[in-house]
């Protein structure tokens, strides 16, 4: 018994209970009114959901190099390292049956909240006297206006969790000599997502220099050649994970865009000016649908701390004008108002995001507990949180919007100001309760009972104002095929969810995934068409569905499929099923070819009618292949394909020698053999493959194994017998 007192009064204990409370208190109603299951809408839903399940399933199958659920078929590790492919959270679920996951999203949901306040708290703590207020900072930082609104995107509260991490490694390296923190910080960071951990490392550069500056850090070239030492060990260990999803990444160009001088210096959209002032004094907000400003917006533009705003952070920055975390507080604020400063964190990416707030927002939090600690007033807080509601009325004022133009939920938005202004109140009164330990106990409770009134009123918004489990559950989750679609590539209509084939495993064109392989791109903008986050090519295009080899259209309803051409064929989960009879099958040849260039001069319709006809090729193709193409058309006696593990098979019995095409996406890390002998895959059709046949038997295979797969694994084992060899020695 004695043991259990000693353990509940540990405060990092302490820490990580008290927000498992708090996630329980905000999750539990709406999974209990789910029967069992955390749903919201949109991402939630078409996203994290399938995707869990379907990497789940594929894990244990072994289908981890390549998918072909991710629309046209895409590189397994690059498509879901962003999704938190190796995040320990996602490890858990792995660990039981993938139909268990919508259960287990709840729960782990609430852990990841626990994890955040653990960890934040562990960062706090050394700068507190009193370890009560590092508890209160850890509940500012585990459930802030960012970590609310982003409950839409669950894999972002991974990385929220771990990052403090990071920080604390560093100074336990710096100021405690502790080896191999940092290291262990930043492999599980990167793991966890490559993609914020780049913003991750450039705010950690920053928190490093300014505290050098400041003083409060003093390294000798020696302790600096360690934390190179460690982070790149830390970074080489997962190595295995960010290599291939770095040769993925750069074949998309998502990534790339263009900067002009005033794009630099001026956000064109003055929203984000008020939407980063309105996000320091009011309360979260959901992503869809939006209060103010914008209808809807999925850039995670939310800083707000729970009950407390600003109200703490400005006394500090007044009282230590010169410390660390003032400086690092008012850089991080110039670098939200400065676009190229902003997407630093985001590799330079010419596309506005507000997703590294939370690290400011842990200083924040710092900065909150140390007002609280030294006991300093807070008038100027007060005094601050109202300038910024007067700030955001002249934005208002100042915008060439009207209101109505600008107010999407008024009830919403009043229930902000008044959560606002309550606490501003609230935060006054408990400040001035004389005895310290009521005083913290009424402001933990405060936070809590905000939090939990603040975090379920957000998720009813975000389901709109529903509690009901969507029939999407019935029709989409229990979607079952039962092998109708094996082997083939389908599509859904208009009023069909997203990403069907996550659920049952199938080829599914109709793809709502940030990740797909660039050959994609490439070949989507050669006919014209913009692919954002999503593919929606509609059954109505059908010598484009032709050409993808859409051999199904599955109809959710309003469409008169029959009309274009599709024929009636079955019904699965109350959908409809028709058949394509026009389907190219994956390794068709055609007896025609026309050069790029002469391709890019065509109409889109034209473009569309080209490709069921003649291959596209470059000059030095041609010259190799021109002889293929002559009076005999080329004829299959068979042409038998089959999806295999991180590939597919294809036998074909030709008249003649062509080439067969695939519209599948090319990528360096395929190849093929015929009859057990490599022969070259050809890029055709702007980013589709092709091979060159024989005449008669052909015994086809392709394997894939991603680039840079094999020197990642090098060098992760040789990063961890580093690690092993230097965590074992005393002196570096």
């Amino acid at each position: 018994m004695s043991k259990v007192k000693k353990i509940l009064k540990n405060k990092k204990i302490q820490a990580f209970m008290l927000s498992f409370f708090v996630g329980l208190i905000v999750n539990l109603p709406n999974t209990i009114l789910g029967g069992g299951i955390f749903s919201l809408i949109a991402d939630l839903n078409v996203q994290e959901i399938p995707f869990n399940m379907y990497v789940n399933e594929a894990i244990k199958n072994g289908n981890v190099l390549w998918t072909w659920s991710n629309e046209l078929g895409s590189n397994f590790i690059g498509t879901f390292s962003f999704y938190n492919l190796f995040s320990p959270f996602n490890i858990i679920g792995y660990i039981f049956p993938s139909d268990w996951f919508k259960y287990l999203l709840g729960p782990i949901f609430i852990l990841k909240y626990a994890v955040a306040g653990l960890t934040s708290y562990m960062f706090i703590e050394r700068y507190v006297k009193n370890k009560n207020y590092a508890l209160i900072g850890s509940l500012l930082y585990a459930f802030s206006g960012f970590q609310l609104s982003n409950t839409l995107f669950y894999h972002f509260h991974d990385v929220v969790a771990f990052f403090p991490l990071m920080l604390y490694g560093l100074d336990r390296l710096i100021y405690d000599n502790k080896k191999g923190v940092f290291l262990i910080s930043c492999t599980l960071c990167l793991f966890t997502n490559w993609f914020f951990f780049v913003g991750e490392v450039v705010f950690a550069v920053i928190y490093f220099l300014i505290k050098v500056i400041t003083k409060d850090y003093k390294v000798t070239f020696k302790k600096f050649l360690q934390i190179l030492f460690e982070g790149f060990v830390g970074v080489g260990i997962a190595a295995i994970a960010l290599i291939p999803t770095i040769y993925f990444t750069l074949g998309n160009p998502r990534l790339t865009g263009g900067w002009t001088l005033r794009d630099m210096i001026i956000y064109n959209d003055r929203g984000i000016y008020l939407g980063i002032i309105k996000s320091f004094i009011l309360p979260a907000e959901p992503m869809n649908p939006r209060a103010i400003l914008y209808p809807s917006y999925f850039n995670s533009l939310d800083i707000y701390l729970p009950l407390f705003g600003i109200v703490f952070i400005i006394p500090y920055i007044i009282k230590n004008k010169k410390s660390w975390v003032t400086l690092l507080l008012i850089t991080s604020i110039i670098f939200m108002f400065i676009p190229i400063l902003n997407n630093i964190f985001f590799a330079l990416r010419d596309t506005y995001y507000a997703r590294w707030f939370y690290m400011p927002i842990l200083i924040m939090s710092l900065a909150s507990a140390l007002t609280l600690d030294k006991e300093y007033k807070i008038r100027s807080g007060v005094i601050g949180t109202i300038i910024g509601y007067i700030l955001f009325m002249c934005g208002f004022i100042y915008g060439t919007r009207t209101l109505n133009q600008i107010v999407f939920n008024k009830t919403y938005l009043i229930y902000m100001i008044i959560g606002s202004v309550a606490s501003l109140i609230i935060v006054m009164l408990i400040n001035i309760i004389k005895n310290k330990n009521i005083r913290i106990i009424t402001y933990i409770l405060s936070i809590v009972i905000f939090t939990g009134i603040w975090g379920n009123y957000m998720i009813y918004t975000y389901k709109r104002n529903s509690f009901k489990t969507y029939d999407y559950y019935v029709t989409y989750l229990d979607y079952e095929d039962n092998g109708k679609f094996d082997n083939t590539r389908t599509n859904g209509s208009a009023y069909c969810e997203f990403n069907y084939g996550y659920v049952d495993y199938t080829n599914n064109i109709k793809s709502f995934n940030s990740n797909i392989n660039g050959s994609n791109f490439k070949f989507y903008w050669s006919i014209d068409y913009f692919r954002g986050v999503s593919t929606n090519i509609d059954p109505d295009d059908k010598p484009l569905n032709d050409y993808l080899g859409v051999k199904y259209i599955i109809d959710c309803g309003g469409n008169e499929l029959e009309k274009i051409g599709y024929k009636y064929d079955s019904e699965i989960s109350n959908t409809k099923v028709y058949y394509n009879p026009n389907y190219k099958e994956f390794g068709f040849a055609l007896n025609d070819y026309i050069l790029n260039s002469d391709f890019e001069k065509l109409s889109l319709d034209k473009k569309k009618k080209t490709l069921n006809n003649k291959i596209i090729l470059n000059n030095k193709q041609i010259k190799k292949y021109k002889h293929l193409f002559n009076n005999v058309k080329p004829k299959y006696k068979y042409n038998n394909f089959k999806f295999i593990k991180n590939g597919f098979s294809s036998n074909i019995y030709s008249n003649k020698e062509t080439l067969a095409i695939y519209t599948i996406p090319y990528d360096k890390g395929w190849t093929a053999t015929i009859d057990g002998k490599k022969v070259k895959i050809e890029d055709v059709d702007n980013g589709m493959m092709a091979i060159k046949l024989n005449k008669g038997k052909n015994n086809i295979k392709f394997n894939y194994v991603p680039q840079g797969l094999k020197e990642g694994i090098i060098i992760s084992i040789l990063s961890l017998i580093i690690f092993v060899y230097y965590s074992l020695k005393k002196h570096v």
